[in-house]
């Protein structure tokens, strides 16, 4: 080769040298020597199993472990401290139970009563009914008649007596026109028990005109004669009997015992009546006794129907409504107790209420009341207020607001859940019950 000319470079050249080596060792095959016996080659003997590596420990990060387990522990006390705040709010109640106190009190005493009384009141109840009955009539006959009535006039003017002309006028409150057919000398007021008492007199009127629209139940009137003058307020009259009888028009004729045993009929079945109705017309919260109810009766025209006779009579009934909690505390004072609080009469049925002087509500003026018997009384206080008195309270201060309940004579408070040392804040969730007194159990 000629120095000069330039050197030819082949691929193999620039493989470099590491791998320019085969990358499997050379193999030259060999042909079997059909003349030679030769025995079957073993075949090579298993890569041995490849060991397995080692398992890397790593040091454990002790920040990273007390991070986990103290939002492990904040969980868990969210959990609980929920949970106990539901139980807290949703099932926090309160039972509680009072036993009040209870007093026996014989009584004998007249005790006077006036609408406008501080210490005993009453309220007018009252009741009217109308009943009928058909017997047979003798004949009939043509009247024109005027209702008449028995009314009271009261003079609370003056201490000197008011004297009414005759023909002096009365007026309902539908401006229907009475008159009386005598002069009449109302005596002046006089003072009982520090309250007025109106001089009064009772007399009849009668309508101005014959006919059924003066027919009339117990009512009050004013006097028009008196009108712009000091005494229309003060000289007043009220009724004392329905005023009735006004009719115009056939009469039936009647036999005399027929119509006294038919009148008799229909006042035994118009007191039954009447009495349980003026009860259940009485005003709330007040009591009416049996033996202070007024009956009043008014017969009315017999009429004819189809040849027969109609009978009919009105009746009305009055009665003092006694305010409960002052007629319990008024049996109360009676027996000198030194309770101040309110009371509640429990055996009204067990005592004898009779009105004195042989008096009535029909006027609304102050009246005597003479009780007898053995009234069992119970202390009263408002069971809402309680309950939100102790509304909100720790178990300790329970005691402090019994003292403010003078007619407590014990209280039992159990609140749940157990672990919460308050009652509920809602007077709601406070159930209060009423247990009976010793003497009440037997």
């Amino acid at each position: 080769m000629d120095p000069m000319e330039p050197q030819r470079r082949s691929i193999q050249d620039i493989i470099p040298p590491a791998r320019s080596r085969p990358l499997r060792p050379s193999v030259t095959p060999t042909q079997p020597n059909p003349n030679v016996n030769q025995s079957p080659t073993p075949p090579p003997p298993p890569p041995p199993r490849p060991t397995p590596p080692e398992p890397m420990e790593f040091e454990p990060e002790p920040s990273r472990n007390i991070m986990k387990l103290g939002i492990i522990l904040a969980v868990a006390v969210f959990l609980v401290g929920g949970g106990v705040f539901v139980a807290s709010t949703l099932f926090h109640r309160a039972y509680v139970t009072v036993t009040p106190q209870y007093f026996t009190v014989n009584v004998q005493e007249s005790f006077t009563i006036a609408p406008d009384s501080a210490t005993l009141a009453y309220e007018k109840a009252t009741a009217e009914n109308t009943l009928t009955k058909t017997v047979p009539a003798t004949g009939s006959k043509q009247v024109s008649d005027r209702a008449s009535g028995t009314v009271i006039i009261y003079n609370a003017y003056s201490t000197s007596a008011q004297r009414l002309i005759t023909n002096t006028r009365f007026s309902n409150p539908g401006g229907l026109i009475y008159r009386i057919h005598t002069p009449v000398t109302v005596p002046g007021y006089t003072t009982k028990a520090g309250l007025k008492v109106p001089g009064s007199l009772e007399v009849t009127v009668y309508a101005d005109e014959p006919g059924e629209k003066y027919n009339i139940g117990l009512t009050d009137f004013t006097l028009p004669g008196l009108k712009d003058t000091d005494r229309y307020a003060l000289v007043y009259a009220r009724s004392k009997t329905p005023i009735a009888g006004g009719f115009v028009g056939q009469k039936a004729v009647v036999d005399s015992a027929v119509r006294d045993k038919a009148l008799t009929d229909l006042k035994a079945e118009l007191e039954q009546s009447l009495r349980t109705k003026v009860v259940e017309n009485a005003p709330p919260n007040t009591l009416v006794f049996d033996k202070t109810i007024a009956l009043i009766y008014a017969e009315g025209t017999d009429t004819v129907s189809d040849g027969n006779a109609v009978i009919s009579v009105a009746g009305s009934a009055v009665a003092p409504a006694l305010n409960q909690t002052m007629f319990a505390n008024a049996l109360l004072r009676a027996s000198e107790s030194t309770f101040q609080g309110d009371a509640k009469l429990e055996n009204p049925q067990d005592l004898a209420i009779v009105l004195g002087e042989k008096g009535s509500a029909v006027a609304g003026n102050p009246l005597t009341l003479d009780v007898t018997g053995t009234a069992k009384l119970v202390a009263s206080f408002s069971l809402d207020q309680l309950a939100q008195d102790l509304a909100g309270k720790s178990k300790d201060a329970v005691a402090m607001v019994q003292t403010g309940y003078p007619g407590i004579a014990s209280m039992d408070v159990k609140a749940y859940p157990f672990w919460l040392g308050s009652l509920p804040a809602d007077p709601t969730k406070i159930q209060i019950e009423v247990s009976a007194g010793l003497d009440q159990a037997q």
